[in-house]
């Protein structure tokens, strides 16, 4: 089951409460209300507030709604709002005998059918049928489809494919589409597409070409033609770079990616919020590709370099990364300075500089308490949000954290044995195998890197919710490489949420100036260095 709810003032607002019909009837919902109530408890609020909209097919909720207990019902929003006292609901437990009997006395639930069938609207017959033919995911797929009617494609004139791969792709939308004569220039959704049916292409494309694209690559290029065309860019010469936006006449952004390689779909929410005419390209880690990672921070930089330099041979570039995949860019915009070519805009994206004074708490300095102030307040405005157990987690994480912090043992270039400690870092069960040992390599990486100055002036714009301790220092010790000194910013989000909404809008916005800013100082001559 799946509930879907927000906290108002007066109560805790059920948005979606779903249940699978094979679990119906058997005390699962029951559960499901009576956490609700726990969890408003939990916050001190007194009521569960549950919308039904009446539909042909969830009359099994409303039965269930109206025997659940004394609720208060109200006409609201097109719908019922059923508000149950959260104490109630939270006691709120299941009886076998009561639901047998409801069964066989509430009127609506008589069948007006004139087949057998049970308390839910299904036969015998199609119980057996679930349990013999239907019981897998694929089984079920299967037999959506076979049930599917082939329709004819190419809403407008016909475009046949030009190239093997155009063809390929074609055959595979007609497939999975159900669709006959599918043009280079058809629509995904125009046809019927949608995001389940995408995530099954992209799962096609990549065993046909070996290329894993971002899912919002088909929302920016949903025909044959534009998506063969970012398939043969990434395809070409088996490039690192990935096209998340590759259409526009301004010169590229490149991003790098962060620490385990993943982090291009958040690229891909920043990308379309760009101007449409902003060529825009993530840089994949060696890692994912399954050949061996790097690992120093200026090897992984002088390869991206020349990666970037297939698709645009002299500068000026514009380079930017988020957390780890900054430290690269810093490093990459050394290098191309040292090779005499122009770097117009570097974003590092909530990035601070590695083994510097930064790293450092500097409490005996007199601008400590403002700045701890202030950073605490933003900070306490995104733990506030965080559930019981997050909290108490991040406590633990800290504690740690902070213990090295005052006792660092050995540091600016040492290694320390290369202890790097990921589960102060990241939650290490979201990750297999491969993913964890990808991340301790850019770890211990990050870890290692001594930058080097760099003749330029850095903007930084780093998150307002950062956790104490750790965003005392406004320039996240930047201000000790720019010899052009920083102008420092602030986007909005925490460092984990930077890419999801709102808070990704926020940031393009500050992007598109920066970008902007970069350009024109590009044209005048002036090399501009952009931390973001």
């Amino acid at each position: 089951g799946v509930m879907i709810y927000k906290v108002t003032t007066e109560a805790l607002a059920v948005d979606t409460f779903l249940l699978s019909c094979r679990v119906l009837g058997k005390g699962v919902e029951h559960q499901m209300l009576a956490q609700l109530g726990r969890l408003a408890l939990a916050r001190g609020i007194g009521k569960v507030d549950i919308l039904f909209r009446a539909s042909s097919k969830n009359q099994p909720a409303l039965d269930f709604l109206e025997q659940a207990g004394d609720a208060i019902r109200q006409e609201r929003d097109g719908g019922t709002v059923f508000r149950f006292s959260a104490g109630s609901a939270a006691k709120l437990t299941f009886s076998p005998q009561v639901a047998a009997a409801n069964l066989q006395t509430t009127p609506s639930r008589i069948s007006k059918s004139s087949h057998a069938e049970s308390a839910f609207g299904t036969t015998p017959d199609l119980h057996r049928w679930i349990a013999t033919e239907a019981s897998s995911a694929d089984a079920v797929l299967a037999a959506i489809e076979s049930s599917a009617r082939t329709r004819n494609g190419s809403h407008g004139s016909y475009a046949a494919p030009e190239t093997e791969l155009e063809k390929q792709l074609c055959e595979m939308w007609e497939r999975l589409l159900r669709t006959k004569l599918v043009g280079v220039h058809d629509n995904f959704f125009e046809l019927g597409g949608h995001s389940i049916l995408a995530v099954r292409l992209f799962v096609q494309i990549s065993k046909l070409t070996g290329k894993n694209l971002p899912l919002v690559t088909i929302f920016q290029s949903p025909t044959i033609r534009h998506l063969a065309s970012i398939l043969q860019q990434n395809r070409a010469s088996d490039s690192l770079l990935v096209a998340l936006q590759p259409s526009g006449t301004k010169s590229p952004l490149f991003l790098v990616h962060g620490a385990g390689g993943g982090i291009l779909w958040g690229y891909a929410n920043l990308a379309k919020y760009l101007a449409p005419d902003q060529p825009m390209y993530g840089i994949e880690s060696r890692g994912l590709r399954g050949m061996e990672e790097f690992s120093r921070v200026e090897e992984m930089a002088a390869q991206y370099i020349e990666e970037l330099r297939t698709l645009q041979p002299e500068g000026p570039y514009y380079l930017g990364g988020y957390c780890f995949g900054g430290i690269v860019a810093y490093e990459m915009a050394r290098q191309l300075l040292a090779r005499d070519q122009e770097v117009a805009f570097l974003g590092l994206i909530d990035a601070a500089a590695p083994n510097g004074s930064y790293d450092l708490m500097p409490w005996w300095r007199p601008s400590f308490l403002p700045r701890f102030v202030k950073n605490s307040f933003y900070w306490l405005v995104d733990f506030s949000r965080l559930q019981a157990e997050e909290r108490r987690d991040y406590f633990r994480r800290k504690a740690r954290a902070l213990k090295k912090k005052l006792w660092p043992g050995s540091r600016n270039g040492e290694t320390n044995g290369h202890s790097v400690d990921l589960d102060e870092l990241i939650n290490v069960s979201l990750f297999s195998e491969e993913e964890l040992k990808l991340w301790q390599v850019h770890l211990r990486a990050d870890h290692d890197y001594v930058p080097q100055a760099y003749p330029g002036r850095v903007t930084l714009f780093h998150t307002l919710g950062q956790p104490l301790f750790c965003s005392l220092d406004p320039e996240r010790g930047w201000g000790e490489l720019a010899r052009g000194g920083v102008a420092v910013q602030l986007s909005t989000g925490a460092h984990e949420q930077i890419f999801a909404e709102p808070h990704v809008e926020h940031l393009a916005a500050q992007f598109r100036e920066c970008l902007a800013a970069a350009r024109s100082n590009a044209s005048q001559g002036h090399r501009q260095v952009a931390a973001v």
